[in-house]
């Protein structure tokens, strides 16, 4: 995330210095958008790189065939308890999954000493629960009508799951900025090319 804010800033501010600069220095503004395009691409792969379990240690796959007639946000939530870590847990969404449809999505687990799989409603009401303390590195998990879950566990999973909604949905607005300023600077690149052919 912080990657994607450097981005849209350094993008933002070339915009500007192409927006106030003189017409005449055209080589140096298109060298000028070359850098940005690179750096709002750069920051897009990065961000798609760590935003998956692409470098997790041990990453845990997870198969979920939703078997409800409603549409669930499907997450997990590891949580670890160690000498050198401490304790601490860490919450990862993995998407939407329609009625009677199936999803899979990874997410790093290690060293953890169980984790939750949360599906919730499009109203943010937790639907499913289950607790996981196995060591494997797939499941496969069926969501039913009515699951039965702690109610107690439920309300703290709904705060985290909360908190990893917020930070997804920032994420979503910070790679759209840099796809559209992104966009912008490809466009002035193009205009740039275009003059110069028409002199």
């Amino acid at each position: 995330m912080r990657t994607l804010i450097f981005s849209a800033f350094l993008l933002v501010i070339i915009l500007l210095i192409r927006y106030f600069s003189s017409s005449n220095s055209k080589n140096g503004l298109r060298l000028l958008s070359i850098f940005g395009i690179i750096i709002g691409i750069s920051a897009l792969g990065l961000n798609l790189i760590f935003d998956s379990s692409f470098a997790a240690s041990t990453p845990v796959t997870l198969r979920i065939e939703n078997l409800t007639e409603k549409e669930l946000k499907i997450y997990s939530i590891a949580f670890w308890d160690n000498a050198w870590n401490g304790k601490g847990n860490y919450a990862t969404y993995g998407g939407k999954v329609k009625p009677n449809k199936k999803t899979e999505f990874d997410f790093e687990n290690d060293g953890t000493t169980e984790f939750w799989v949360i599906g919730k409603n499009q109203n943010n009401g937790i639907e499913y629960l289950d607790v996981i303390t196995e060591s494997k590195g797939e499941f496969d998990i069926e969501i039913l009508d009515n699951s039965r879950f702690d109610e107690q566990k439920a309300d703290f999973a709904e705060q985290l799951t909360f908190k990893t909604d917020k930070v997804t949905q920032g994420t979503q607005y910070l790679i759209w900025t840099n796809v559209i300023l992104t966009g912008i600077l490809i466009l002035t690149l193009i205009k740039i090319k275009t003059g110069a052919n028409n002199l």
